[in-house]
């Protein structure tokens, strides 16, 4: 409860205090505030971070400002000096570069911002990371442990890390079958709390038929998945993740976690504290943030936000992941039921 209690306790000052998620740059080339005669625009965070050695090759370049410039670009260069095509969008006070067909993998880039009307180009340098590479390895049986604490994440901004860099499960993928060069099979699994070994009192999640194509990056859901957090569990509504399996299939990387958390859901374990479970007041809490309660995709009701992590990594853990077909009713689950037949598990349909 100690801990709960301290995860909301910095929701509710955040909010309050309107705080941003985000780094300081401490001195990215061209950036430092009263440098320019007229410009007082400058870059508080970049993603990646200047000097990165391991970008991944599909993410965007981000270049978050300190006040909205109208005139404010983006552009990323080679090695070579050569410019990479690529599509410059501003949301806010965020510059985004996204290459038309990624970066290539293990190779260094510039990006370079120009400010004010080209009075200021700040700019920084990275690496990205061999993932991206063709995969000559088999993936039959890997079980991948998802590491969600060095996540970085996204939406809701400010809410989301709070909630779940405290989470006590672990997310592990195992991957099946994959005879059809478009698809694999994966089972998703939670871990016990505070360890990577798989719960097997907890149901199992099929990714069956996997989209594949894009070998050997795969993208996984949606399913709705419960987790546990500070002794309670949190559902995240339709999650999926994707990722790019490394060329030696040991893990994976560049990986996005997706979905919804629900408003209702979050309410009782708020109880104790707000001395309320309305999920009106979650989601009034919330405006201090600068995030609204959405329509929610299993009902439609306006009690839902859209959570978004990426730069996922997961390694194979070298056991592979089972198939759980009921919850508490697996051989080997502690907890198991009375009322189980336990002679078909731990087969699935």
């Amino acid at each position: 409860m100690k801990r709960f209690a301290w995860i909301t306790a910095g929701l509710v000052l955040v909010a309050c205090n309107g705080d941003k998620n985000g780094s300081d740059t401490g001195g990215v080339d061209g950036t430092d505030s009263g440098s320019g005669e007229s410009c007082d625009v400058s870059v508080d965070s970049t993603f990646p971070s200047d000097g990165a050695p391991d970008h991944y090759y599909q993410a965007a370049v981000e270049f978050e400002l300190s006040d909205e410039d109208a005139s404010a670009t983006l552009t990323v260069t080679d090695a070579a000096g050569a410019e990479v095509a690529g599509t410059t969008s501003v949301v806010g006070d965020t510059l985004y570069f996204a290459a038309n067909d990624g970066f290539q993998a293990s190779s260094t880039y510039t990006a370079t911002a120009s400010l004010c009307e080209g009075e200021l180009s700040p700019s920084i340098s990275f690496t990205t990371s061999d993932l991206g590479t063709a995969r000559d390895c088999d993936l039959t049986d890997k079980a991948y442990v998802v590491d969600l604490n060095n996540a970085r994440f996204v939406e809701p901004e400010g809410v989301a890390d709070l909630l779940l860099s405290q989470l006590e499960n672990n997310i592990i993928l195992g991957v099946g079958d994959y005879g059809d060069a478009d698809y694999i099979d994966i089972v998703g699994a939670i871990s016990v709390d505070g360890g990577t070994e798989q719960d097997f009192c907890t149901e199992s999640i099929d990714f069956s038929g996997v989209d594949f194509a894009q070998d050997p990056t795969f993208s996984a859901g949606p399913a709705d998945t419960t987790f546990s957090v500070a002794g309670y569990d949190i559902v995240i509504n339709s999650l999926e993740i994707s990722g790019t399996f490394s060329s030696d299939c040991s893990y994976f990387g560049g990986g996005v976690l997706a979905g919804e958390l629900d408003a209702r859901l979050l309410a009782p374990l708020l109880l104790e504290l707000l001395d309320t479970d309305d999920p009106d007041y979650i989601c009034e809490l919330l405006v201090g943030f600068g995030v609204t309660c959405q329509a929610c995709t299993s009902d439609g009701e306006e009690y839902c936000v859209n959570l978004l992590a990426d730069s996922l990594s997961a390694i194979d853990s070298g056991t592979p992941v089972e198939c759980v077909a009921e919850g508490d009713c697996h051989a080997e689950c502690t907890a198991n039921s009375d009322d189980c037949d336990t002679s078909n598990f731990p087969e699935c349909d």
